[in-house]
């Protein structure tokens, strides 16, 4: 009962951040308030359909919960160690290629073994990143240690 309004309070303050930060970023410009635009109006869509869904769901299966906090912390931690990796990774390799090994990991962490599914998620969403950011949005290139 605990984890389900915690999980709902999160939902409903990440709706809240969202509108603050789409409140702000509509007293820019557009050209240099697109993207956050685009990303404020995501962060309260996926929200507000974890607020619907966890209110759907509420009461109906009570041992469905996930108990061990000990698994849920090992799980947060791994996530924010290996987007800390990749964040170190993008300064020492290169965009591209820390992208596709942090893809093809977490596709492999999350289950997949399959090798043609790992490497066709991974170089799909770094070209689609590397098509969007770079070229669509003209944002500069991360500089990195050894490749350019």
């Amino acid at each position: 009962m605990r984890q389900d309004f915690m999980d709902k309070l999160f939902s409903l303050l990440m709706i809240v951040f969202a509108i603050t930060s789409g409140i702000v970023a509509f007293q820019y410009s557009y050209e240099s308030s697109y993207f956050p635009r685009l990303l404020s109006a995501f962060i309260a869509a996926v929200a507000l359909l974890l607020f619907v869904r966890l209110k759907s769901a509420s009461g109906k299966d009570e041992s469905a919960v996930v108990d061990g906090i000990k698994d849920q912390t090992l799980a947060g931690l791994s996530v924010f160690t290996g987007i800390a990796l990749y964040a170190v990774s993008i300064q020492i390799i290169n965009f591209e290629l820390s992208t596709i090994i942090f893809i093809a990991g977490f596709v492999f962490y999350l289950g997949y073994r399959n090798l043609l599914i790992i490497c066709g998620v991974s170089l799909g969403v770094t070209v689609l990143l590397y098509g969007i950011f770079f070229e669509f949005l003209a944002v500069s290139r991360p500089e990195s240690l050894f490749l350019r």
